[in-house]
């Protein structure tokens, strides 16, 4: 029976430890933690995709031992390129390997590397051997698995005894008794007798000295207890839900990482896609630019072939600005130029002319808001400079754009054939133009989608030169919108340089397929 010196304040009862209420919060967040690994790891098998645990390092840094990778089924060679791929490995039968297809072969293998490998695999491998597509990583969840399939045992009951305690914290992290209900023992305060008067003796107060006067009980604070906590029986729960984990660990494992390729320490839930100039290199290009060079006149190929590109016509800042921020937010570096529209070009550094190729792929990214309209890429003679068309000059498989904001893709020379794009596209937003020609005729893209074609495979016949940001586009009139239209006869040559930033130059010497195109515009 609780008693309390009469004149004196009442004070709640303390029955609520806040180390309780901590240790409980920790303990249901590390609970709520693991629960929520193994339901991202293994939710998506309803869904048709599969759990890999990694169990080496060949694609760290950034992603380690332990990992599990979500692989969704593929059914196109051509959706892995620059991807992380799952597949049986073919030097070691029996076994999982997760790596980056780096190359599409021509026989329909594949070549893949480890991110963290200096060298491509030894074997190639065939595309029934696999798996799956990376589409998501659950870091560190696999861990439990491999501890035990290594022997690190300590670790493992390490990890089983921190679930078992934090649901025994988590159930003692809880009042004992709901709204309503009074518990044993509870604190009153005495209420003085009637016609009584306050003195320093104490009395009872469990019952109203008076009919009307009711029992006031003095109780502390309630306080905030998270819902979904482990209620009495925590300890059996937490032995289930040590099952589930281990269960859930159960899946499948790999001899590699997942990422992107990237010196990116930071840690992330979802798959980083592939680099642009990986899906580039990829598909094995004759001349690569990317133009992110800063210092001197050369413009780096970035194919492995050689073929350089000079800034013409002295790389100086009043015709080509370098270091301006480019159109691969996702990349670094991340660097284009800028051309003036009047006499800044990018042409081959190389004075051997080849022969101009009946297959190809050409693409550069632009932006500009210029109405002057201006050629982005094509390929010509001479070198540098324009010439006539009675004076030895030729000039197509170029694309350009014309004042109303279109993309063309022309080819020919006595006899011309265009195909455009939408209006608009002069809107000072980064765009990727790109065209194919081979025995199918031609193809327009822009932004990875195709937006015309046409079955003319009748290109020039000559040899010259590639160049970027400037040429002749005299007698194509036929095939231009808006204002500053090129001159209706090839014997009056007009340069067309264009006012904007170019970036991301390529060539390729076969026609890429529409899935390939829109691979490169959505590893940006």
């Amino acid at each position: 029976m609780s008693t309390q010196a009469l004149g004196a304040e009442p004070g709640p009862t303390v029955r609520y430890p806040a180390r309780l209420l901590i240790a409980g919060l920790v303990g249901r967040t590390w609970l709520w933690f693991v629960a929520a690994c193994v339901a991202t790891t293994l939710l998506p098998i309803l869904i048709g995709w599969r759990p890999y645990v990694v169990q080496s390092g060949s694609m760290e840094p950034r992603i380690h031992v332990g990992d599990v990778v979500l692989a969704a089924p593929v059914n196109s060679a051509d959706q892995l390129l620059g991807r992380v791929t799952v597949f049986d490995d073919p030097a070691h039968p029996g076994t999982t390997k997760t790596h980056r297809v780096v190359r599409l072969n021509a026989d329909g293998t594949l070549t893949t590397q480890g991110d963290a490998n200096p060298t491509a695999d030894s074997t190639p491998v065939p595309f029934t051997d696999v798996t799956g597509l990376g589409r998501l990583l659950v870091q560190f969840s696999g861990l439990p698995l491999v501890w035990a399939r290594t022997g690190q045992w300590l670790y493992l009951v390490g990890f089983l005894l921190s679930l078992a305690l934090a649901a025994v914290v988590s159930s003692r992290d809880r009042e004992d008794d709901e709204d309503g209900d009074e518990p044993p023992g509870a604190d009153v305060v005495p209420l003085p007798s009637r016609g009584g008067t306050a003195t320093g003796s104490t009395m009872a107060a469990s019952t109203p000295t008076e009919p009307g006067l009711g029992r006031v009980t003095q109780r502390a604070p309630r306080l905030l207890v998270l819902p979904g906590a482990l209620r009495p029986g925590s300890v059996l729960a937490s032995a289930g839900l040590a099952s589930l984990v281990l269960a859930g660990m159960l899946v499948p494992a790999s001899g590699a990482a997942l990422t992107a390729s990237t010196g990116s320490t930071a840690n992330t839930w979802t798959l980083a896609g592939p680099g642009y100039p990986s899906v580039v290199t990829g598909f094995t290009p004759w001349l690569y630019w990317r133009l992110d060079d800063t210092t001197g006149t050369t413009a780096a190929d970035s194919s492995g072939n050689g073929r350089t590109g000079t800034y013409t016509p002295d790389a100086s800042a009043a015709t080509v600005t370098r270091g301006v921020v480019g159109a691969l937010p996702g990349n670094a570096p991340n660097l284009a130029v800028t051309l003036d529209g009047t006499t800044g070009c990018i042409a081959t550094t190389s004075t051997t002319a080849v022969p101009a190729p009946t297959q190809l792929t050409e693409i550069v990214w632009f932006r500009t808001t210029s109405t002057a309209g201006g050629k982005l890429l094509g390929f010509e003679s001479p070198r540098t400079g324009v010439t006539a068309g009675n004076a030895g000059g030729a000039y197509d498989r170029h694309l350009y754009l014309d004042a109303a904001g279109q993309v063309w893709f022309g080819i020919g020379t006595s006899t011309k054939v265009g195909i455009r794009s939408q209006s608009g596209l002069n809107d000072g937003a980064w765009h990727m133009a790109a065209a194919t020609l081979g025995p199918a005729g031609m193809a327009l893209y822009v932004d990875g989608v195709q937006v015309a074609t046409s079955t003319a495979t009748a290109a020039g016949s000559y040899s010259g030169w590639w160049r970027a940001g400037c040429g002749n586009l005299s007698g194509w009139v036929s095939y231009w919108d808006g204002g500053g239209s090129p001159t209706a006869s090839t014997n009056q040559p007009r340069d067309f340089p264009f006012a904007g930033s170019l970036d991301e130059v390529t060539v390729y010497p076969t026609p890429l397929t529409a899935a390939q195109v829109a691979a490169l515009y959505a590893a940006r």
